[in-house]
């Protein structure tokens, strides 16, 4: 999802008839999922008018239009604070999570051919130090080192591994070829609906596997391995897990 404005908020701005913020905002309210065009005509929300329970939007919004210049002076971000379905973020820890938590940072700030507008603003609220432009995804490094200074969270490299695959899995298979891996890979369909379940929902399944075993599952699927094989790669992953659960029990029990 992208850093949403109005050019209009922009453009009033840089005339110093307004003042505009990067903010974030999440519906909280009790539907899954929240319709409201009301939210795009009187917070200044250039984005779809629909909102999902929980989920974090970005945007830079207006909190002060000047009146004596601008007709719908009434617009900005107040709205939605007067709002009880609905929070406002304003402080950088919490975007700065936000940030983090998507797959990719938003292109509009921090990829090559980024806006500048957007991407002051941004940096400016964060403090952010600029690394120079985003190529790929390997380039986000940087950023989100700072990002997470910011929100005060550890790197987590096992994670950060397990997206990585995720991401791989995503670009590499398409739904249907993922939903063949899957089958072949999970114990029952209770660990996951492929009926419903989405690209990304079973690249992350695939995560739980060891690479091994996945693209034992892969060439399985395309033909270039059997079951057995298949069976034989997750037995041998499964004994090299308990080899090491047992070396760090020793490790434990050591004085």
């Amino acid at each position: 999802m992208p850093v949403t404005t109005l050019k209009s908020a922009q453009d009033f701005e840089e005339k110093g008839h307004a003042e505009v913020e990067f903010v974030g905002f999440r519906y909280i309210g009790e539907s899954s999922m929240k319709a409201d065009v009301d939210i795009r005509e009187r917070a200044g929300y250039d984005g779809p008018a629909k909102f999902q329970q929980g989920q974090v939007y970005l945007a830079l919004l207006p909190t002060f239009l000047d009146p004596d210049h601008v007709e719908n002076a009434n617009m900005g971000v107040h709205a939605l604070e007067a709002r009880n379905d609905f929070e406002v973020i304003y402080d950088a820890e919490r975007l700065a999570e936000a940030l983090l938590k998507r797959n990719y940072l938003p292109p509009e700030v921090f990829y090559e051919g980024f806006d500048r507008y957007k991407r002051k603003k941004l940096f400016d609220k964060l403090d952010l130090d600029d690394a120079g432009r985003v190529y790929d995804k390997d380039d986000e490094a940087p950023y989100r080192d700072q990002l997470r200074d910011i929100a005060g969270i550890e790197r987590d490299e096992a994670a950060e591994v397990s997206q990585q695959r995720s991401d791989e899995y995503i670009q590499r298979f398409s739904r249907s070829q993922a939903s063949n891996i899957v089958k072949l890979l999970r114990d029952d369909a209770s660990e996951i609906n492929l009926n419903s379940a989405g690209l990304t929902d079973m690249a992350e399944f695939l995560t739980r596997f060891e690479p091994a075993v996945v693209e034992t599952a892969v060439d399985v699927d395309a033909g270039d391995a059997d079951a057995d094989e298949l069976e034989r790669v997750r037995a041998d992953v499964a004994d090299d897990e308990d080899d090491e659960d047992e070396s760090d029990a020793d490790s434990d029990g050591e004085e």
